[in-house]
């Protein structure tokens, strides 16, 4: 196997993890509304798609170019998803179900520094109280880690918060 091969082969790997995931966050990015930085990465993403491709199907009968394609597909989806969950992008709803602790749940939220918002029910065998705090992505292991601290048996609910308008956020210089 020549230098040459071994270039090409490396050569489509790279392009593929990177083309992979920019195309993942593209993915997210488009899930999530959030059009032009959607547009931007999918564009980045299929203009490395095509030269990685260009370079493959020049030469079908070089099973490792192939098979750098392939890898290089694998751990770009890693690698996007990964890069993802650092970022954290968007925003999380998170539901607190309490039987015993639901007040103080809420205001260990709100000492905290995130809006909580109480909703009273009642549960199979007894009442509860349902504690509603919308986040930032990043927050939600802080916010886990309070509901945790106040009512260690509290069921926690984490979904995706598509569009938001309005609602109370704490002031920027609050660190996390």
């Amino acid at each position: 196997m020549g230098m040459d091969v071994a270039l090409d082969a490396l050569l489509i790997f790279v392009l593929r993890v990177v083309g992979i995931t920019v195309s993942t966050l593209a993915t997210i990015l488009t899930v999530q509304g959030r059009k032009f930085p959607a547009i931007l990465t999918g564009s980045v993403s299929t203009l490395v798609y095509v030269i990685a491709i260009g370079k493959v199907v020049t030469n079908l009968d070089n099973a490792l170019n192939i098979a750098a394609y392939v890898g290089g597909f694998a751990v770009g989806t890693w690698l996007g998803l990964a890069v993802e969950q650092r970022l954290a992008l968007g925003y999380a709803q998170i539901q607190i179900i309490s039987t015993a602790h639901g007040g103080e749940v809420a205001d260990a939220l709100r000492a905290a520094g995130f809006g909580a918002t109480q909703l009273y029910g009642r549960g199979k065998e007894s009442p509860v109280v349902v504690v509603e705090a919308l986040v930032p992505r990043k927050s939600v292991p802080e916010v886990m880690r309070i509901a945790e601290e106040a009512d260690e048996r509290a069921i926690v609910v984490v979904s995706e918060a598509r569009t938001l308008h309005r609602g109370y956020w704490p002031r920027p210089n609050r660190r996390r």
